[in-house]
């Protein structure tokens, strides 16, 4: 790999913390380099060597190391929300995986990943009798 994309994850939840964790990333040139949570609790943790960081300082923290892709792994009801900021702090790229289609700038990327909507895809082609 040529490349390697820093990138910044938005939400500890089960799902984020899961991202946080998953080795797959790195031999494809990606890289989590900042992790952010709102819950004060997981704020200042230490997940892979890197510190929690609070949601309120991630435009500031986002645009200090120039980062441009994020993954976004927080409740659907935020997600709008946090995908402003995100676009805000100078994010160009969002892997989403809350379930609801974002509203971006047309020079903003979204991929959405949904595995309900996956799983729907596969079952409609299973016999389910």
């Amino acid at each position: 790999v040529e490349t390697e994309w820093a990138v910044a994850l938005v939400g500890l939840g089960d799902l984020g913390r899961a991202l946080a964790h998953y080795k797959g990333f790195a031999n494809r040139g990606f890289r989590i380099t900042a992790i952010f949570d709102s819950d004060p609790k997981k704020i200042g943790a230490d997940i892979n060597g890197l510190t929690v960081m609070d949601s309120a300082t991630m435009i500031a923290e986002i645009r200090a190391r120039g980062l441009r892709v994020a993954m976004l792994a927080v409740p659907a009801e935020k997600a709008q929300e946090v995908a402003n900021q995100l676009v805000e702090a100078g994010i160009r790229g969002i892997l989403n995986y809350a379930p609801i289609n974002l509203t971006v700038p047309k020079e903003v990327r979204v991929q959405y990943i949904d595995p309900v909507t996956h799983l729907q895809r596969m079952t409609f082609y299973l016999d389910a009798t």
